[in-house]
């Protein structure tokens, strides 16, 4: 099973109230006994909950249509039993940050159809297009009903206004920081708006090309034991005659071969359908403007179609969000962000270029389905994918698109070493009172200067403790590789330390014990206090309050055949996956408490929301509310305000200590 799909208690209590928040009571139901009593049949969630059948199949809908929920439909079973699939589950608290990551890189446009992917949990390409252009043979009398179709709205408004299950969908901003979750609001309209349907097919053909949509399969819905119980059954019937291998070699292969065929599996769901493109014809609209005036806005867009093709897409196509490149996208933001605080915005800003040229070219965080290592296989060799490789001639060819363009690539370096390197473009440089002179335009260098410069930069980010990059070759400018894994597990240790020294005096030296006990192994204490230069009685003190803790553990050796305490060892040791589990734990309880309270003080003003929300008082709030009621609602979104930011800093802790990496293993 894959480390995100992990269930515990309070991730269960936080999940139901992401899903009560998002989908009502009635789903919320539902999915609680789901997440209580775990893998169950229809039957039984009835017999557990106080609902009917008719009210659980309603909550299953919806449940299973946002692909909360597992079932085992596809197995072709007498009986369906219902799972909860918990990383999507807890993915409802991401939305904002997938819409503002897909906005940031593609356009409003393509935030917009990722939205209403989100929404609608997955839809036929047919029904989107019909949800943007209704034909006119679906035109009722309701001028409202035209404009929205599967809860999509026309050309790009805000799909979050649509209820379901009598819940305002727009509480969706109240999970993920957003009060308009990156719809239309701040936006022109006009310019935002996707014009014909050639231009959605073209916004989704990309979408999918870059990972972020893929198709959807029966075979999806089945729960990871249930592909693991499948996929076995049929390696062990194909490949050994039905019987289970007993041999250590023939059990060997048994694990190679299921998880070659797991693999193959999720490949096939993520693998682009073939688009027919079709030249464009007079009638057609001219997409090269759009795909142009994106360039200049600073987006990295680019298409497969050219200017006298169009793609189009089979209307027959059900697609959805790719969960597992949302967690690639969060690792890319939580990397630039410790960049920054280390080193500075410009070398965040270099390292978040090299991020994004080979974003598209990783599909997942780490692989959930590794090969077992072999036994001869000292670990030393891996292989390197060379389309992971970035050079600085790449980073300073992005830099001089106009995005960039006042971007001053000189900050932060040794003036002498500018003058070296440009001294072939400007032999008469020289530094003067430590500046240089005469002044360089960074805009007027050549790609060769400018590539040298980059390369410095790059080099500061190879010297960082963290060695955020690593040099791979040299043909003709620097290769770079990012060691992903390795910066992952810094990055998770260096989590348990920060939230370790928050404590002052007593975390400082919290964090002396476990650097110790993570370079000597299992210690005594009269061995770590010697390590560390401690008396016992201070030593004694910060060592039982982590252990108690769950941030170090301990090991009761006895020395002779009796078991008493003064005739055993005690040994101290540190694991960094336990200590990870403890913070995700306590990560998960605070999320948890922030939710409570959002909750608590949205009921402390309930009347007065419902009030505000009516169609007449949107934006007549000082004609229709008393000053008193203003001041009230101010207050009331400021705490909210408060609220969600501190659930998103929750969040990107989540996702560097679950998402990055998986389970790690003590040597």
């Amino acid at each position: 099973m894959s480390y995100a799909h992990r269930g515990t208690p309070i991730m269960a209590q936080l999940c139901t109230l992401l899903v009560e928040d998002k989908y009502g009571e009635l789903a919320q139901r539902v999915f609680s006994v789901l997440a209580r009593h775990g893998r169950q049949s229809l039957s039984s969630i009835v017999r557990l909950s106080y609902l009917n059948t008719r009210q659980i199949k309603h909550g299953l809908v919806i449940l299973i249509q946002q692909h909360l929920v597992f079932h085992s439909a596809f197995l072709e079973e007498e009986v369906i039993y219902y799972e909860v699939d918990w990383s999507q589950a807890y993915a409802l608290v991401r939305h904002g940050t997938i819409l503002q990551a897909i906005e940031s890189r593609y356009g409003a446009k393509a935030a917009n159809v990722v939205q209403n992917f989100i929404t609608l949990g997955h839809s036929r390409v047919d029904d989107l297009r019909e949800a943007y252009f209704p034909t006119k043979g679906n035109h009722s009398d309701d001028e409202s009903e035209d404009e929205r179709t599967n809860g999509a709205h026309k050309n790009g408004t805000k799909t979050n206004g649509h209820t379901t299950n009598g819940t305002s969908a727009k509480t969706n901003g109240l999970t993920n920081g957003h009060a308009d979750v990156n719809g239309d609001a701040g936006h022109d309209t006009e310019t935002n708006s996707i014009e014909s349907i050639e231009e959605l097919d073209t916004i989704i053909d990309h979408l999918m090309s870059e990972g972020w949509l893929i198709c959807v399969d029966a075979s999806q819905y089945l729960s990871p034991d249930e592909i693991h119980i499948m996929i076995q059954r049929d390696v062990i019937n194909e490949e050994h005659d039905g019987k289970k291998p007993t041999s250590a070699k023939g059990k060997e292969n048994l694990v190679f071969a299921i998880n070659q065929r797991k693999r193959g599996l999720r490949e096939d769901w993520c693998r682009v359908p073939k688009s027919n493109p079709r030249k464009r014809s007079a009638a057609d609209p001219d997409l090269s403007g759009t795909i142009k005036r994106l360039k200049r806005g600073a987006l990295e867009w680019s298409t497969r179609e050219t200017k006298n093709t169009m793609v189009v897409l089979n209307g027959q196509l059900v697609l959805r969000v790719n969960p597992e490149k949302v967690s690639v996208v969060v690792r890319t933001d939580e990397l630039v962000r410790l960049v920054e605080r280390r080193l500075g915005h410009l070398p965040a800003k270099i390292y978040e270029i090299m991020l994004r040229l080979i974003e598209p070219k990783i599909p997942r965080c780490y692989e959930p389905w590794p090969d077992p290592p072999l036994a001869d296989d000292s670990g030393a060799h891996h292989e390197i994918n060379a389309e992971q490789l970035v050079t600085a001639k790449d980073v300073a060819k992005k830099l001089s698109e106009p995005q960039y363009i006042d971007l001053d690539i000189f900050e932060g370096l040794d003036p002498h070493a500018v003058a070296r390197l440009t001294k072939n473009r400007n032999p008469r440089s020289h530094v003067e009172h430590g500046r240089l002179w005469p002044p360089i335009d960074p805009r007027d260098l050549d790609p060769d200067d400018r590539t040298r410069i980059v390369d410095c930069h790059i080099k500061k980010l190879s010297d960082d403790p963290f060695h955020f990059v690593t040099w791979h070759s040299n043909p003709g400018f620097s290769r770079w590789q990012i060691e992903f894994e390795e910066i992952s597990k810094a990055m998770i240790q260096h989590e348990i330390e920060n939230t370790i020294m928050s404590r002052g005096t007593k975390g400082r030296l919290g964090v002396m014990v476990i650097r110790a006990l993570r370079k000597k192994g299992r210690l005594d204490e009269r061995q770590l206090c010697n390590t560390m230069m401690m008396p016992a009685s201070d030593f004694r003190q910060i060592a039982n309050e982590m252990v108690f803790e769950g941030y170090i553990q301990t090991q009761e050796i006895p020395r002779v055949d009796r078991r008493e305490a003064k005739l055993s060892t005690h040994l101290l040791w540190y694991d960094v996956q336990r200590a990870r589990d403890t913070l995700l734990d306590n990560t998960y309880k605070g999320m948890v408490r922030i939710m409570q309270r959002i909750s608590y003080e949205k009921e402390q003003v309930q009347d007065l929301l419902r009030k505000a929300e009516r169609s007449d008082v949107v934006g007549n709030e000082e004609k229709w509310l008393a000053p008193a009621e203003i001041s009230v609602l101010r207050k009331w979104q400021a705490t909210q305000e408060q609220l969600i930011l501190q659930l998103i800093r929750e969040d990107n802790l989540v996702a560097v200590l679950r998402d990055l990496v998986g389970p790690l293993v003590t040597s």
